[in-house]
């Protein structure tokens, strides 16, 4: 027996393959395939998907069909969701600091989860730190820099392109310097005010650019360096019973009850001759190559002392006395009590000379009481608002003031201590409990003074005491150069300094008068307390 068997040939059918490009959308996508017909097989596998990536399926011949090989068993086939392209925003592109340690954040908007990355051009300047989206960006000191944020690649977003930062941080120098520069070839009485710009030694860091008004009777005054310590902090205190008490403005506060005190704050200093011009600089901190100013941190009486060795108004200054006995009796207050000392003096002068830039402190705040015949009572300026200036009247015949300290010279001089001079020898002392008369002992030899009377054309340099003022050559006038006059004789001598009620033009801060001994007593000389905290 014979069968007939019929046979049927397979048709060939082509491997599917992805169509078209799928990017990532945040939706559910399928690719199409090409070649695929579902009558004539069949697809099993990750067939959508909604994030990016590259995914496998498989494809099997029904019956009736295979591939073109022949076979017909199942092949996979791969299809792919390509990632989107990343952004990258910043709610800040530049920053500015103004202090070390400061921080401030930037804030990033991102597509997708790529990894934040920032880093610092200069991490002397800033440095930067990641935290999820946001930046911290630190300051660390002066200068410029750029910090760069990327964001990676992420599972659906390529990497973006980075953002710069630019940031700037300029930090308020550490300390404020203020300096005058005086032409000592030159007759003129000004000194040229040194500012960031034109100062040649590069140690001013403030610019002062315009100059105090000083204040006469009620009316306004007013000074830049009203901003800025020592100057600001120039302020009257009540000492009673041996402590800093009531400050001016405060409840309690009188001149007339109890000692009436003006307070010279802590300041370093640096004074230095370069090519013919001297430079005179404060500071408000400690800085390289400057010093404390041994006159700072001192309470000084705003009065001339009065009997009874108090610095209070209403009274006439206390004259007829030698400087031992000044000096006795301003102890005698209390163990932080003393008389009014070079050193301080130096300091007041120098705050003076840096604020006014002129030797003529006569012409820039007021004659003074100089042209009278009898010293007047303490308390002249009492009624002026401001605290630089001279009182309303006659200028001459009128109180002064610089910085609350009244009649710094006019009505009466008044003896420093910590100073002796020896005819043409300059001997000096820091130490209160040092101080003496006609003595070498406990005091240093800072220089050495011209011997002749006039008005100051210059004044010595020491190399252990720069803050110290002592003429060195006279032969100017009451209008150029220092004009201030220096009274000198020959052996030990206790200076006084300030002048008189009617030494005229004579007077002025700069003024000494260094000829008596420590035995002499005279109805214009008097004293000036201080205190030492």
């Amino acid at each position: 027996m014979i069968l007939n068997r019929r046979y049927r040939r397979k048709v060939t059918v082509p491997l599917p393959m992805q169509q078209e490009t799928l990017i990532y959308n945040g939706n559910a996508q399928s690719p199409v395939w090409r070649n695929y017909d579902s009558n004539k097989m069949t697809v099993v596998g990750t067939t959508s998907s909604i994030n990016a990536g590259t995914f496998t399926v498989s494809f099997a011949p029904k019956p009736g069909y295979c591939w073109s090989d022949g076979s017909i068993i199942p092949k996979n086939a791969t299809w792919t969701i390509a990632k989107a392209a990343g952004s990258l925003s910043l709610d800040k592109t530049s920053l500015r600091f103004s202090a070390a340690n400061e921080t401030d954040t930037i804030t990033v908007t991102r597509s997708g989860d790529g990894a934040i990355t920032a880093v610092s051009s200069d991490t002397n300047v800033v440095t930067a730190s990641v935290s999820g989206t946001t930046v911290t960006i630190t300051s660390v000191d002066n200068g410029d820099a750029v910090v760069t944020i990327t964001v990676a690649e992420g599972t659906n977003y390529t990497a973006s392109a980075d953002q710069a930062v630019s940031v700037t941080v300029e930090t308020a120098p550490a300390a404020n310097v203020f300096g005058v520069c005086w032409n000592m070839s030159s007759s003129s009485t000004a000194l040229n005010r040194l500012t960031k710009s034109n100062d040649p030694n590069g140690l001013c860091t403030v610019d002062i650019t315009t100059n105090p008004v000083p204040a006469v009777g009620t009316g306004a005054g007013s000074s830049p360096f009203d901003n800025y310590s020592p100057w600001k902090d120039m302020e009257e205190y009540n000492i009673i019973n041996n402590v800093v008490s009531h400050k001016r403005g405060d409840a309690g506060f009188s001149r007339t009850s109890y000692d009436t005190m003006v307070y010279i704050p802590t300041f370093y200093y640096r004074i230095f001759d370069n090519s013919g011009k001297r430079y005179f600089y404060i500071s408000d901190a400690e800085i390289d190559g400057f010093e404390k100013h041994p006159g700072s941190n001192k309470y000084v009486g705003r009065y001339n002392t009065i009997s009874g060795y108090t610095s209070k108004s209403g009274s006439k200054p206390l004259v007829s006395i030698t400087r031992s006995a000044a000096r006795t009796g301003s102890k005698n207050k209390g163990n932080k009590w003393g008389q009014y000392d070079y050193a301080t003096w130096c300091a007041v002068w120098l705050l003076y000379l840096v604020e006014f830039a002129d030797w003529n402190s006569q012409s820039k705040i007021g004659q003074g009481i100089v042209n009278t015949s009898a010293a007047q009572n303490n308390g002249g300026t009492d009624t002026m608002s401001y605290y630089t200036g001279r009182a309303a009247g006659a200028d001459g015949q009128t109180a002064v003031q610089y910085r609350h300290i009244e009649n710094p010279w006019g009505n009466v001089q008044e003896f420093i201590d910590g100073v002796n001079f020896n005819s043409g020898t300059v001997y000096a002392c820091t130490d209160p409990l040092k101080y003496a008369d006609g003595t070498a002992t406990g005091y240093i030899n800072i220089g050495t003074k011209i011997q002749s009377n006039g008005w100051i054309k210059s004044i010595g340099l020491s190399l252990y005491a720069p803050w110290a003022f002592f003429p060195s050559a006279v032969g100017g006038s009451d209008s150029t150069y220092i004009p201030d006059y220096y009274y000198c004789s020959t052996g030990w001598r206790v200076p006084l300094v300030g002048s008189t009620y009617s030494n005229k033009l004579y007077s002025g801060l700069f003024g000494i008068f260094a000829t008596l001994s420590a035995s002499n007593t005279g109805t214009a000389n008097g004293a000036r307390l201080l205190y030492h905290p």
